[in-house]
């Protein structure tokens, strides 16, 4: 202990802060419930939020993370109307305040690594290209506001956790909370309808995430189905490495929710979501055999039953089956909006998160119409042009690079399963970007795609420090 450094003893030495975590929440919920404006409520669970960060209790991380699908509209006259982003920034928050109480270098959790700075590049080209380049409206504003508390959230993990163990306890819990998750999806399924319990969640809706009346697509508790879809593809993928290189309990809980997930996904109907699901089985058909030859024959396989399943849900769905003419002529006439915006400002864009209020100048908007351009590559392009593109694609190639490091030279099983489950994860994103902007589609899967982002740089921070001591 005496060859440790003072930042080192001041971090371990202190209390758990299970204590203060107890007088906080006993205080939070007396203030709360004598509390009636819409405004001061949620400033006082913001409040609890940033004094149990700042007290470094570890536990409000697993806590977020079982709650990341859920995350309720706020009626109050302010840009953003979700909870969760106020949260992620009032988390931020605490663990700054506590960095900077206990002289804990900032540079070093700020600044290094490659994946980091690749993120805080594109975060900074996403900005620049509303406030600098263009006049920002009210929904970029939004979408700003949960830019940074994405980033804020992916600062809380890479800056708490730290161990083998606390990786896996993040697992466990975003498991359980899938569970749960498509559970309440298949209630919707039987019950008919989204649920009270959604109507309460968000009780109002943003133009671009109306769904109208119940289609008979699951929601869960997520705002929209094709959210849901684009969540669970994130999530799978671990869920299946889990079902594979881990043992015991933790082995047949990733296995029972790649299964029920995986049925979640046909019930929310997305064409898009079950395009990109099809990229999982691949990846694994990829990558886990041992000899090239299994390999050919893994991916035979895997192809051909994608092929009976998609027929399969053809005849189950009927709009599995067929795309109506709304759709065709519709999303044909967004990415044509989409190239305009592009062609307008090939550069930096009309400005990150501006897509949904300036469609209209470029092309005619009917009611009804999804207010994003069903493409990640197009909307990249026309909210922050060539160079918002860029700064996306060298996110993605710093990403891969890392996870495939992980998952080929692996220290122990958490390699393999973060590597494996990353690289899945980001193929299903890449693949539901082709028709689909799951990250408009409400906070949630922007919110779990920045965890995966914080695993893996974790991870990546955890085995440097391995092979520095061995």
């Amino acid at each position: 202990m005496d060859h440790l450094p003072l930042t080192h003893s001041l971090r371990y030495s202190r209390p758990s802060g299970v204590v203060e975590a107890l007088l906080i929440i006993t205080a939070v919920a007396t203030a709360a419930a004598t509390v009636e404006e819409p405004l001061v409520a949620p400033l006082i669970v913001a409040g609890a939020v940033f004094m149990l960060a700042a007290a470094r209790f570890k536990p409000l991380l697993l806590f977020v993370v079982f709650f990341l699908p859920v995350s309720p509209i706020l009626q109050w006259a302010l840009p953003i109307h979700d909870l969760g982003t106020l949260v992620r920034l009032a988390m931020f928050l605490g663990t700054f305040a506590a960095r900077v109480i206990y002289r804990e270098p900032l540079r070093k959790w700020l600044l290094s690594g490659k994946l980091t700075q690749a993120i805080l590049a594109y975060c900074l080209i996403a900005v620049v290209s509303a406030v600098v380049f263009n006049k920002p409206s009210d929904a970029a504003l939004r979408e700003l506001m949960r830019l940074v508390s994405y980033l804020c959230f992916y600062y809380v993990i890479i800056g708490w956790v730290e161990t083998e163990q606390e990786i896996r306890s993040i697992f466990r819990v975003l498991l359980f909370s899938t569970i749960v998750v498509t559970l309440f999806g298949f209630y919707q399924a039987v019950i008919g309808d989204y649920s009270s319990v959604y109507n309460a969640l968000y009780p109002i809706q943003e133009d671009a995430l109306k769904i109208g009346d119940w289609s008979g697509r699951i929601t869960s508790f997520l705002s929209h189905y094709n959210g849901l879809a684009g969540y669970l593809n994130m999530v799978l993928p671990f869920a299946l490495a889990i079902g594979v290189f881990s043992q015991g309990w933790l082995r047949r809980m990733g296995r029972v929710t790649f299964v029920l997930g995986s049925v979640a996904v046909l019930l929310t109907q997305s064409r898009g979501g079950l395009i990109a699901f099809a990229t999982i089985p691949l990846v694994a058909a990829w990558f886990l055999p041992a000899s090239p030859r299994t390999r050919f024959k893994w991916m035979a396989r895997v192809c051909l039953a994608l092929v009976v399943a998609g027929v399969a849900a053809g005849f189950m769905f009927e709009r599995l089956s067929s795309v109506d003419d709304f759709t065709s002529v519709t999303r044909l006439a967004i990415w044509a909006g989409a190239a305009g915006m592009f062609l307008s400002a090939p550069w930096m864009g009309v400005g990150f998160g501006n897509f949904s209020t300036m469609l209209g100048d470029f092309v005619p908007v009917t009611a009804g119409t999804m207010l994003e351009a069903h493409n990640l590559y197009l909307e990249l392009l026309a909210e922050s042009g060539v160079v918002g593109l860029i700064g996306y694609a060298v996110l993605v190639v710093i990403f891969f690079r890392t996870a495939l490091r992980h998952y080929r030279k692996p220290l122990d099983e958490i390699d393999r399963i973060v590597g494996f489950g990353a690289v899945a994860a980001m193929a299903a994103i890449l693949m539901h970007g082709t028709v689909d902007y799951i990250f408009h589609h409400g906070p949630q899967a922007s919110s779990l795609f920045f965890l995966i982002l914080g695993l893996l740089a974790a991870n990546e921070r955890r085995r440097k420090s391995a092979e520095a001591s061995s």
